[in-house]
């Protein structure tokens, strides 16, 4: 059966990916190596799939359609940048978020809920239960592929200071497809659910 990788998040507005921008750009002048994000794979993660057999994609749509009426639009604020597992040993950095932070995980414990009876573990993919760690949202910014200028890096993130006041709007939660290539990822919306005004 042909299987597709697969993820369900939501998307931020394009002033705000413009604003990300220029803090990557501003971060690449450490000169380390880091695989930085574009603008097109700026997105909050709610739940990683995996690979997931076409057939099931239906089933998927249909259940973050049932989810989503759950739900009314919010607004999220971007915050501070911090890095997995810690600052001084950098090996995901990412944005925070402040306002908004309780409203995603909400609704990331309903989609891990609701995907549960479908069979699906963002750890395996095999549909063997929830997942382990507590969700925590962020946006990732970078991964970091060697040590190379590592303390250029470290010295750049805490002299950083990021804080968006904007209000960026959530509105719906989409499936994507994740297509690897040698230059990055490329994603594709399969499904969009919207949050139905209150």
């Amino acid at each position: 059966m042909p299987s597709i990788r697969a993820f369900i998040a939501v998307e931020i507005d394009p002033q705000t990916k413009q604003k990300i921008s220029a803090l990557v750009s501003s971060l690449k002048k450490s000169d380390a190596d880091v695989k930085w994000i574009t603008e097109d794979q700026m997105h909050l993660t709610l739940k990683f799939l995996g690979n997931v057999e076409q057939s099931k994609i239906q089933e998927i749509s249909a259940a973050l359609n049932s989810i989503s009426t759950n739900f009314s639009p919010f607004t999220i604020h971007l915050s501070n940048i911090g890095a997995f597992p810690n600052i001084n040993h950098p090996r995901v950095i990412w944005l925070g978020i402040d306002i908004g932070a309780e409203e995603l995980k909400i609704l990331a414990e309903k989609i891990e809920t609701g995907l549960e009876k479908l069979g699906f573990n963002p750890s395996t993919s095999l549909g063997t239960g929830k997942e382990d760690r507590e969700f925590k949202a962020h946006l990732t910014l970078g991964r970091v592929k060697s040590s190379k200028n590592i303390a250029n890096l470290i010295k750049l993130l805490k002299e950083t200071v990021f804080s968006l006041n904007a209000d960026i709007p959530i509105e719906e939660i989409i499936l994507f497809q994740s297509t690897l290539f040698p230059k990055g990822a490329i994603y594709t919306k399969l499904w969009t659910a919207y949050l139905p005004l209150s």
